[in-house]
């Protein structure tokens, strides 16, 4: 089935955040601090209040008893995540951190106005790396946050220290992931409209649910006055799975206003102050035997969070997401690590795909390769040999992931005949031999998907409800209609929500109408991301349709007055029943998954490293994935391509740089490069399918895994072409020059 919501988005028939326009809407724009860490001793917005067509201008003061800062609400022993002030009052953190905002009749007198505006700010010094940051008598970036960490974790698990002992040799390592932007095609953007004694806002997120909570947290509202709208979003990745305080301030203006206000973000406003990712370094060593055996490891990862945790997650998701799979597919008894999240004068990090789990997967396929080099044995069956056996599945990892089901080594294998791995090792001695430098690079992972409640309350990351919700119902039209709690983010979730619908209830796709998320006409829930929406939307979407089902048999048998075996559902049907709706027909379930789902694969490809220039061309790539039971196989194939494309954006060209002062030197993309059609490959796919045991339509997830295996594969792949050790992404022409010199 091809996707349903092409159709409509290529007419021009999306409705973004900015195409909705109510009437006397007002502009707002923002100023936004220029140095990265100093005290900010007043604001003149005098002549701003004076420009044409200002209506209003605010600054911290104004916000004061009416509006609170946002804050993340967090149980987890030893963390620490400051809250953050939606406009700053006295402190600067960052190089984009919101001081005042202006509120004009047009976007274009808003943006006039915010240029007549000065902040005096006493520049501090800042730390911008975390070398920078935990060095001894290193500037606080908060006075609340001890030598700069907001978490330190340590946790051992078996014989670590006995593992060592009997190692036949020790590997060690260190690779380093960049700061990276999501980059997705819109910005973001808010519509802020008062209702009565609250709020709508139309917002450009995939956590409607969590950012109607913040809002009414911060504003003092109840929760039943805010009302979030996800209109159509034009990309997330995770950067959208947060709140932020341009959500809280464009609502607050909204009721001080009593006025309609909008915001839409500028490309610059987003490499500045939307959330970044990974920025992480890690250290290994590996105790192995001389078959290859990892016997124990021992891990630091250090990550710069930036200036605040985010809103729901606090400082804490690539440090433990990428400690908690740093064992990843393989069959790791004793486990040691050290995990290190620090604060520093940067944009704050957030989720983006694959959160922690890249930089892990880099860190341990970096480490099977070393140890083949090591051991002089082919890389494979370095992998093969650590591998978890299919038969002990399902297997509870060290650190507490249970995988449900899968076979590791098939993936693998699948992989290499795709690939022809021993063709292609020949090819590459020929290249070798000719004096070309020609690498073949491997990414096998496992990740974590789509967990429920008891996963973020462990984590005690208390924001996040862990549940999904789906209603069905007739509605007048006479066409069943859905929402979830999982809005659509470009992943194609209308088209495989309503196949699930259509399941459910035995009828086409096609006539399955799915509406975005509105938190006023959809229970409670989490949102989109972590790969959620093949597995907790679509069950309860399922759960739902299927009880939907029911309930229209009963009601076409009672007032058609035939038996329900006589009972068809088609649309004559649905149109009778539409025509007497009582409202029973609506059906809503809340599903909360017992444990995260773990899909996997192998990722394979071929480089070739021009040796005067250090330009990377990647020759071919493969990928064997297995993401359970596969609900729209085609939509699945566009998931894996489009998360390679960003990993070969990540290892090769993509880094937000900062310079010694905090100060951003990739503020738009003529200077943060993304990929284009030019640098992607053609992405071969091949398909596995062992189902989840755990969610009842045996899906696994597959919103990430492109990313989280293609970083790792292209990595390897130069690195085997250059025999480095060590990696530095993101490998440009320079870099791997400066190597090879």
């Amino acid at each position: 089935l091809k996707r349903l919501e092409d159709g409509r988005l290529l007419r021009g028939e999306g409705r973004f955040v900015d195409d909705v326009a109510p009437v006397n809407c007002l502009h707002v724009a923002l100023l936004r601090s220029p140095v990265a860490s100093g005290r900010l001793a007043g604001v003149d917005l005098a002549s701003a209040r004076e420009a044409p067509g200002v209506v209003a201008v605010f600054a911290a003061g104004d916000l004061a008893g009416s509006c609170g800062a946002l804050a993340v609400h967090l149980t987890t022993p030893g963390a620490v995540s400051p809250e953050r002030p939606i406009l700053a009052a006295d402190r600067i953190r960052f190089v984009g951190e919101m001081i005042a905002a202006v509120v004009a009749d047009t976007r274009y007198a808003a943006a006039d106005a915010v240029n007549l505006m000065s902040a005096d700010i006493e520049p501090l010094p800042a730390v911008v790396t975390f070398e920078d940051a935990m060095a001894e008598n290193a500037p606080l970036v908060h006075e609340a946050v001890p030598e700069n960490l907001y978490y330190l974790g340590h946790r051992a698990y078996g014989n670590v220290e006995q593992a060592f002992e009997q190692a036949d040799v020790i590997v060690e390592g260190e690779v380093t992931h960049p700061r990276v932007s999501p980059a997705p095609m819109e910005g973001r953007g808010v519509l802020a409209v008062p209702d009565g004694a609250g709020v709508a806002v139309w917002t450009s997120t995939q956590v409607p649910h969590l950012a109607a909570e913040a809002i009414a947290e911060c504003l003092s509202l109840e929760p039943s006055l805010v009302r979030v709208v996800a209109a159509d979003v034009g990309g997330g990745f995770g950067i959208k799975a947060q709140v932020y305080p341009e959500e809280i301030l464009l609502a607050w203006i909204a009721r001080r206003l009593n006025a309609p206000v909008k915001w839409i973000e500028t490309r610059s406003e987003h490499m500045q102050a939307a959330s970044h990712a990974r920025d992480q370094n890690v250290k290994f060593s590996a105790a192995v035997r001389q078959d290859g055996r990892v016997l124990g490891l021992r891990v630091t990862i250090f990550s710069s969070i930036g200036a605040y945790g985010i809103r729901p997650f606090g400082p804490l998701l690539d440090p433990l997401g990428t400690a908690g799979l740093m064992t990843g597919p393989y069959d790791i008894r004793d486990y040691e690590y050290d995990t290190y999240a620090v604060a520093t004068n940067k944009s704050p990090e957030g989720p983006y795909r694959g959160v922690g789990m890249v930089t892990a997967v880099l860190a341990h396929e970096r480490l099977m390769d070393l140890i083949a080099a090591r051991l002089g044995v082919d890389p494979v069956e370095v992998r093969r040999v650590n591998f978890v056996r299919p038969e002990r599945m399902p297997y509870l990892s060290v650190t507490g992931h249970a995988y449900e089901s899968g076979d590791y080594i098939a993936a693998l294998e699948s992989a290499m005949r795709a690939f022809d791995y021993a063709g292609t090792r020949h090819e590459q001695k020929k290249a070798r031999a000719e004096g070309r430098l020609f690498g073949v690079g491997i990414g096998s992972y496992v990740e974590y998907t789509g967990a429920g409640s008891s996963t973020f309350k462990g984590r005690g990351m208390m924001d996040i409800p862990g549940t999904d919700t789906a209603r069905v119902w007739l509605a007048d039209d006479g066409a069943v209609h859905l929402q979830t709690t999982c809005p659509a983010v470009g992943q194609g979730s209308h088209t495989t929500f309503a196949q699930v619908a259509a399941a459910g209830i035995g009828i086409e796709p096609e006539s399955i109408v799915v509406e975005q998320t509105d938190t006023a006409q959809v229970g409670h829930g989490t949102g989109s991301f972590m790969s959620r929406g093949s597995v907790t939307a679509a069950t309860s979407t399922y759960r739902a349709a299927s009880l939907l089902r029911e309930a229209i048999l009963e009601a076409a048998s009672y007032r058609l007055e035939v038996p329900i075996d006589r009972v068809s559902i088609d649309r004559a049907t649905l149109s009778k029943l539409a025509a007497d709706n009582d409202g029973s027909l609506d059906v809503s379930v809340t599903y909360d998954a017992v444990q995260a789902s773990h899909p996997y694969a192998t990722h394979m490809c071929v480089v070739e490293v021009d040796a005067a220039t250090g330009a990377v061309q990647i020759l071919r790539y493969v990928v064997a994935e297995d993401c359970g039971v596969l609900i729209n196989p085609m939509i699945v194939e566009g998931q894996v391509a489009g998360g390679v494309a960003q990993a070969v954006g990540a290892a090769l060209m993509e880094e937000v740089a900062y310079g010694p002062d905090g100060e951003l030197r990739s503020g738009t993309l003529l200077d943060y490069l993304v990929p284009s059609v030019g640098e992607v490959p053609l992405v071969e796919i091949e398909h596995l399918v062992t189902p989840s045991t755990v969610h009842e339509l045996g899906t696994k997830g597959v919103g990430e895994g492109g990313t989280i295996g293609g970083t790792a594969a292209i990595a390897n792949a130069i690195a085997d072409a250059l025999s480095i050790t060590d990696v530095t992404l993101p490998l440009t022409p320079d870099r791997i020059v400066a190597l090879m010199q």
